[in-house]
């Protein structure tokens, strides 16, 4: 699916022409740098079939090509001169065009082009050595100019793009590419993580790793792990970005089939653990239930203006209330079953616990490559709670967050951040992988879809919370950043000298 609004919107002000046409060919989106181009505004351009863009020289091999990718679904290769008010600013494009279909079910073709600019300059010697280099690899290679611009791909990369033997990357032909233009080859939903990645690298002059989607000649995407080194002068500074493409696909669709098989298997034994329990509960509930029906309408029976006896009546109905509390007592059985044991409240210091659960989660942490971050209050007050009950809880929360941002590209933070008032002291556990709204669509998901286990930990971690006077909330803050957030009574003398009220 591609929403055709989203993508112009971040499409406007890129350096590449770039147009959306419906199955028609007609020219539904244009950006800023096209419609200069050809120096026409958006409702011309709206008016027009993206074919009228094409040199008339070039135009009926440009519609062959588009009525073939359209046929065969495949995608959209072609070099033609664009039209435009001055040479300047036309001349020959590559271009790449990629069937989408949009979220009302339209079929949308979203086309991407890249100016080739004739300067005339020599090749300088370092780049040719660095092109027989890289074209001896078997491996997918390239470089980019200290700019972040894509100059030369070797012929491993070559054929996977399907780029012909002419194409201007094979020879590093093109001296003043867009910082961007490599874009062109990736899936439309990369380009923002990824022109992001690049600008940043640009920036610190420091290799890293990103991952994408790679169009190939067969027309399908696969994922890859690629890694830029930047290649200095003598003087230290940047002159080209030199870089490899490691195909993960199969790894990665692999990864990804193990995680969603773990869900299955997770959700199964969650599913028959609620079963068996439902099960379990109804066996015993169903007698005592069944007996208060029965007595309830003995003793309207009795109470009729024809079979008036009060006595009977009465037995009747004491009978509901034994009955009543006996159910009573097995619902009152099960809660305890959850709660294990009431909570025994004392005098208890947050730091204390958030550091002995950090220190048993921190080999997981640092498998999965999060960071922690702790806000820790210095001036943090006693919480008057059970320190058993609350550590339980902490683990899960941080379990369950680390969960949720095991499969999150991006980088990777869970924060930790206590404060007070006068009544209460509060603890937030807060990541970036999650997509929690409120406690409640949560606890709704529970009935809906089957469940997770996290969810049911969430559940169970309120109750918990709950039944020390306390409140736990999840908030979705911007940035797709959850934070749940616990609030405990603070501590006081009075409460050590006083009888607990939760109970022993």
């Amino acid at each position: 699916m591609i929403d055709t609004s989203v993508l112009a919107a971040f499409l406007e002000y890129s350096p590449n022409p770039t147009w959306l046409a419906d199955s028609d060919g007609r020219c539904i989106y244009a950006n800023q740098e096209l419609r200069e181009i050809a120096a026409l505004s958006a409702a011309q351009l709206g008016n027009l079939n993206w074919l009228e863009l094409v040199a008339e020289e070039d135009r009926q091999m440009s519609s062959g090509l588009w009525q073939e990718a359209r046929i065969h679904h495949q995608p959209y290769r072609a070099r033609f001169t664009l039209r435009a008010r001055d040479s300047a600013r036309g001349g020959a494009a590559d271009v790449v065009g990629t069937e989408h279909i949009a979220p009302d079910g339209s079929e949308a073709w979203l086309f991407t082009a890249v100016v080739s600019a004739s300067c005339g300059k020599a090749l300088p010697s370092v780049e040719a050595n660095l092109q027989v280099t890289l074209n001896a690899l078997p491996a997918q290679a390239w470089y980019a100019r200290a700019s972040g611009a894509l100059a030369f791909v070797n012929g491993a990369t070559a054929d996977y793009l399907g780029l012909p033997s002419d194409h201007r990357l094979r020879f590093a032909a093109d001296f003043e590419a867009p910082w961007d233009a490599h874009l062109i080859f990736l899936h439309p939903e990369d380009h923002l993580s990824s022109s992001k990645n690049w600008a940043e690298q640009m920036q610190t002059e420091r290799p890293r790793d990103d991952q994408f989607r790679i169009l190939g000649a067969n027309g399908k995407y696969r994922w890859f792990l690629t890694r830029a080194e930047p290649l200095r002068d003598s003087d230290g500074q940047v002159k080209y970005w030199v870089g490899v493409n490691i195909d993960i696909d199969d790894k990665k669709r692999a990864s990804e089939a193990l995680d969603e098989a773990r869900e299955r298997i997770g959700r199964a034994t969650q599913s028959a653990a609620i079963a068996e329990l439902s099960a379990s509960l109804s066996d015993k509930i169903v007698q005592p239930l069944a007996a208060v029906v029965a007595n309830a309408r003995a003793a309207l029976n009795w109470l009729s203006s024809d079979n008036l006896n009060i006595s009977q009546a009465n037995a009747a109905l004491e009978g509901v209330v034994r009955d009543g509390m006996s159910a009573g007592n097995i619902v009152h059985e099960m809660r305890q079953f959850f709660d294990n044991r009431r909570p025994r409240p004392r005098a208890i210091d947050l730091k204390i616990l958030i550091e002995q659960v950090l220190s048993l989660q921190a080999p997981d942490v640092r498998n999965k490559g999060i960071e922690i971050e702790c806000e820790l209050n210095p001036d943090l007050p006693a919480a008057f709670a059970d320190a058993a009950q609350i550590r339980h809880v902490l683990f899960n929360l941080v379990v369950d967050a680390c969960e949720a941002m095991y499969r999150f590209e991006e980088p990777k933070k869970l924060t930790l951040r206590t404060g007070f008032t006068d009544d209460h002291v509060s603890l937030e556990v807060e990541n970036n992988g999650g997509c929690i709204t409120s406690v409640e669509h949560m606890l709704k998901a529970v009935v809906a879809d089957g469940s997770r286990g996290a969810v049911v930990a969430l559940a169970i971690s309120r109750s918990i919370i709950v039944a020390q006077g306390g409140t736990l909330e999840a908030i979705r803050r911007e940035g797709g950043v959850t934070c749940v957030r616990i609030e405990l009574p603070r501590f006081s003398p009075l409460q050590a000298a006083a009888p607990s009220r939760h109970g022993s």
